[in-house]
């Protein structure tokens, strides 16, 4: 049984477990609007059923000491490989990506909770005494523990997933201290190996890009999702459409509404107004999360707390930026929003370690 220091709750970040409710609640109302294929409201139930689970989760991971969880790194990063491994085996194939194992009724997507385990273990990286000072061989011991859950997560194939953990990488070694001279060759090593990356890419990745560069190049075909986001966003205007006369979404023209651009039918149904809530939302969420960062005592909560954050900071702008054309589409859920369970535990474990490191200040 799990024996919890009342002081441990007098630390609560309150406003930061407010915001996250409010941005599920305003999930719940956007995907209830929706009438999604042959699963209709069901959709909306099978939400509220992830989001209890996330929320079971999340109080486990907030009552664990963070010390004791990223010593334990390693071998979640393990299993979090095994995880990934066994797409190959037992995965079921969507769309013509292999990122689904399915349980029973459950179907979970592993790329999404190896998220977690790529924090901690680089938080367990960073923060070992074979690792101090952070330089070149540090760096190039990381390499192999990078390399290997990318690779696997491209092969699925899962790039969206794959990219969002380069940022994450960064800003915590910006966190550690690595000098800005170092990253910056890495960057330019990572620059010049990019015509071999697109070689590596897949047609309808390398298509995505092209569209990106050029938005028309085919209206009907791998054009047609960012099109139609733009135009429902577009159609919102100042206070939106309401939920009756959003007609991009209830009518279907927007593909994938309930999951990557579930920000478009939000924007389409409340218009600017109603987004600018949403993102002040999300921006004093990531404030809350920073804010922990700065105040935390110790490395190990100051570097994991900078590294949830920051996940969640990634997952925002890219999927904001690849619904409104500003990015190529990659496929990243907007977390809290868009609809999937892997998705939604995914996020309440990161809320869950922004609680874990705010609730130990005192120690």
């Amino acid at each position: 049984m799990l024996r919890i220091d009342r002081r441990l709750l007098q630390n609560v970040d309150w406003l930061l477990l407010a915001t996250a409710f409010g941005l599920v609640v305003i999930s719940t109302v956007t995907l209830a609007s929706l009438h999604v294929g042959r699963a209709g409201g069901s959709v909306v139930v099978r939400q509220l059923v992830w989001f209890a689970l996330g929320l079971l989760v999340m109080v486990f991971l907030a009552s664990l000491d963070t010390r004791r969880l990223v010593r334990a790194a390693p071998a979640l990063y393990l299993l979090g490989l095994v995880g990934l491994a066994s797409v190959f085996l037992l995965g079921r194939t969507v769309s013509g990506a292999r990122r689904w194992v399915v349980w029973g009724p459950l179907s979970v997507q592993p790329s999404e909770l190896f998220k977690i385990c790529f924090l901690l273990m680089m938080v367990w990286a960073l923060t070992s005494r074979w690792a101090q000072p952070v330089g070149k061989l540090t760096l190039a011991m990381m390499l192999p523990i990078v390399a290997v859950p990318v690779a696997l997560i491209i092969k699925q194939p899962d790039l969206g997933t794959a990219l969002l953990l380069v940022p994450v990488l960064v800003i915590l070694l910006i966190g550690a201290g690595v000098r800005l001279k170092l990253l910056g060759g890495l960057a330019l090593v990572s620059l010049s190996a990019l015509p071999l990356a697109w070689l590596a890419l897949k047609e309808y990745q390398r298509e995505r890009i092209l569209v990106f560069l050029d938005p028309f190049r085919d209206p009907l075909g791998s054009a047609y999702n960012v099109i139609q986001a733009k135009i429902a966003i577009g159609s919102g205007q100042l206070l939106g459409k309401g939920v009756a006369g959003a007609t991009q979404s209830r009518l279907a023209f927007l593909p994938e509404r309930h999951t990557d651009f579930i920000f478009a039918v939000f924007a389409e149904m409340w218009g600017f107004v109603g987004c600018l809530v949403l993102l002040l939302c999300y921006v004093l969420l990531l404030l809350r999360g920073f804010d922990i960062a700065a105040t935390a005592r110790e490395p190990v909560g100051r570097l994991l707390a900078l590294g949830a954050t920051s996940l969640l900071a990634a997952q925002v702008l890219i999927n904001v930026g690849m619904v409104t054309g500003l990015l190529p589409v990659v496929g990243i859920p907007l977390p809290l929003m868009s609809y999937g369970g892997s998705s939604m535990v995914a996020s309440f474990m990161t809320l869950g370690l922004l609680l874990s490191v705010r609730m130990r200040q005192f120690q």
